[in-house]
């Protein structure tokens, strides 16, 4: 498969089910010292009972950008024909908020344009 096919799509949010009988989930939150950390999952339907999925951990905690994740996520899925990478990012979210709060000097959209970078 080439990484081209892979589709990345907005993982679900909690309580929602996913359908999809394997694909990787890539989530990036950010670590007490502002850093981004990443986990990224490879989730596997259970086919021996069918009631329940696998989640084998390809990597948990790392320091790394979410756009860094979600490319060698798609690499990794298409070198395994897995179709689908779900991602989530909080590091920008949640960056924006905390300039918000703490009054960071500026207007709003300066701090929006400050999170997105």
């Amino acid at each position: 498969m080439k990484a081209t096919e892979v589709r990345i799509l907005p993982a679900l949010d909690p309580g929602e089910s996913y359908v999809e009988p394997v694909f990787l989930l890539v989530e990036t939150s950010l670590a007490e010292n502002g850093e981004p950390l990443t986990s990224i999952d490879q989730i596997s339907s259970d086919t021996a009972d069918g009631d329940g999925w696998t989640v084998k951990t390809l990597g948990q905690s790392v320091p790394m950008t979410h756009s860094a994740a979600c490319e060698w996520a798609v690499s990794y899925a298409a070198s395994r024909d897995i179709p689908i990478v779900y991602e989530r990012d909080e590091t920008t979210v949640a960056g924006y908020a905390a300039a918000l709060s703490v009054g960071a000097g500026g207007s709003a959209g300066a701090a929006a344009s400050s999170a997105a970078k």
